[in-house]
């Protein structure tokens, strides 16, 4: 097979992602016991139009799914990513993005709106703490976007190598305004002020400030961000994760400069925390 030329703009092919049968089988399963659900429910009803509808309904909506499943593709490059689908292209290259948003989702959560207690208490018992997102979307400068589904075969090991490498290039450019006095949002409740430190704001645009010496850690669990202050069992403040861009790099950039157990920090680069 001859090796593919370098994209103009993008450069050299890393790897490409499809969707894999097991997800494509999954969906098509869905789509098919919802059809016989509105079988069902055309023939308890002796609805005419019902019952005739639903069998070639389900046909058809399986069969535009295979197809767009089929079409869709990821491919990574050097210098950027590109969604292909049916619809056509999704490009995105690296200098041009601005933030990447896990969404992460609490199963816990889902199953509180449709059960009772014990059914969220079950649901947290066989689930992890550390979560993984359904999606990750990529938002690019000019404000357009490019999300990678669950779906894609060998997803985990997409992230695993790509969140790393995009959240090394978001910390410089955080750092950069962090070290010329900037304060750095990072979605609707939370920002890094150089001066001050977290910045939380609540309902009505009431602020709360931690300054980084009382930040005892940061992380997550379930689909929270947890940020702690010395002395105090309960959190100082929960976020829900995907309500934060660039979240690993929050982590990072606060855990660096408050001295929390993370990666030690490079003298030369955080010296807008000292």
């Amino acid at each position: 097979m001859p090796a593919q030329l370098p994209d103009p703009q993008l450069g050299n092919v890393v790897s490409e992602w499809s969707v894999g049968w097991l997800q494509r089988t999954l969906l098509c399963l869905c789509l098919v016991l919802l059809g016989g659900v509105l079988l069902g429910i055309g023939i308890s009803a002796e609805s005419t139009l019902l019952t005739v509808v639903a069998g070639p309904l389900t046909l058809i909506l399986v069969v535009l799914l295979l197809v767009q499943q089929a079409a869709l593709k990821v491919v990574l490059y050097t210098h950027g990513i590109e969604r292909r689908g049916l619809l056509g292209k999704q490009r995105l290259a690296w200098d041009q993005l601005q933030s990447v948003t896990l969404n992460i989702i609490d199963p816990a959560s889902t199953a509180a709106v449709g059960g009772g207690v014990l059914v969220v208490l079950i649901v947290r018992a066989f689930t992890p703490k550390n979560l993984k997102p359904q999606a990750v979307v990529l938002l690019g400068k000019d404000g357009k976007k490019l999300t990678l589904h669950k779906y894609l075969k060998g997803y985990d090991t997409l992230l695993e190598s790509l969140l790393p490498y995009l959240t090394e290039r978001l910390i410089a450019g955080v750092h950069q305004d962090l070290n010329r006095g900037i304060t750095v949002g990072f979605g609707k409740r939370l920002a890094l002020d150089p001066a001050a430190g977290v910045v939380f704001t609540g309902l009505f645009g009431k602020k709360q400030v931690l300054p980084l010496a009382q930040v005892e850690s940061v992380g997550t669990e379930r689909a929270l961000l947890i940020i702690r202050k010395h002395g105090q069992k309960k959190p100082w403040q929960r976020v829900a994760a995907r309500s934060v861009p660039n979240l690993t790099v929050f982590q990072r950039v606060l855990g660096q400069a408050s001295g929390a157990p993370l990666a030690p920090p490079q003298p030369d680069t955080w010296s807008w925390s000292r």
